[in-house]
């Protein structure tokens, strides 16, 4: 089984004339593209910039061109829900419906699970989230998962973990009783995230946390495979062409959580992965 993942993709319409800079469907023809097919593709949120209608309808439109809308699960994030509601958003980009801020996979190899910790119209706190009801959901699909691996995809990290997440709005704020939930898990699990735009991969007891960068900071994506009683992660760092168009899109933001491409990349051990999870 192969996932390949990507998060902070900040998808805008501030390119010449009013459209899209060329670097996102370069991105994404590569993301789709390059290298093996993967069974699944993932969004960690902030999908667009603005969290606007014709930001959805675009960044959907070249997922479209490139025929992978099928085997493509985004998670929102605190930028897709600047401008509308989880249901508002869905049903601008037709995604399948994420109800009540959660959804799940279950495959041979794991169990995989959608999480929403985002806040919904909130500019000024763009920290997570994870209500009573969502905390329930997990901590039951983590009790029947009876030892498989469990894969959670959210955009928020847990504090303490990836990096930057030791910081105020960087983080799942109020995380007790979710960490509580957490700690009562069997087996191998994995919490991946994005938010901090910053690759990071963090082990703590039986949770390995894996932060992905920001496309529009470093260009690149995460390749998860599970086979053979293996979970292994490679980032794919990008090339010069990618790296370039990353830095003109950077110029049309205004307020944006900047990070240079050497610190986005973290450290080897945060680009490369391995452990056993039978």
């Amino acid at each position: 089984m192969r996932i390949r993942i990507m998060s902070d993709f900040h998808f805008t319409l501030r390119g010449e004339n009013g459209g899209a800079d060329p670097f996102f469907k370069q991105y994404l023809e590569r993301y789709f593209h390059e290298g093996p097919e993967a069974d699944l593709y993932v969004s960690l949120g902030d999908l667009t910039q603005d969290g606007k209608e014709e930001e959805y309808r675009g960044v959907f439109a070249i997922i479209d061109s490139l025929g992978k809308r099928d085997l493509f699960r985004h998670v929102p994030g605190n930028h897709d829900l600047l401008s509308g509601s989880v249901q508002q958003t869905e049903q601008w980009a037709k995604t399948p419906q994420i109800e009540q801020g959660f959804g799940s996979i279950e495959t041979e190899q794991a169990l995989l699970l959608f999480a929403n910790t985002s806040q919904e119209m909130k500019p000024l706190d763009w920290g997570g989230r994870f209500d009573p009801t969502r905390i329930a959901w997990l901590k039951k699909r983590l009790g029947a998962a009876q030892g498989k691996p469990v894969l959670v995809f959210a955009h928020h990290p847990l504090p303490h973990t990836t990096a930057l997440s030791d910081k105020e709005l960087l983080r799942v704020e109020q995380p007790e009783q979710l960490v509580e939930a957490m700690s009562e898990a069997s087996g191998t699990c994995f919490w991946f995230n994005g938010h901090n735009h910053i690759q990071s991969i963090v082990r703590q007891n039986q949770w390995t946390y894996v932060q992905c960068a920001s496309v529009v900071c470093l260009p690149s994506w995460s390749d998860v495979v599970i086979d053979d009683g293996v979970l292994r992660l490679e980032c794919k760092l990008p090339d010069e062409a990618l790296q370039s168009g990353a830095e003109r899109v950077l110029g049309q933001y205004g307020s944006f959580h900047r990070v240079e491409p050497s610190v986005a990349a973290g450290t080897e051990s945060d680009q490369v992965f391995e452990i056993a999870i039978s």
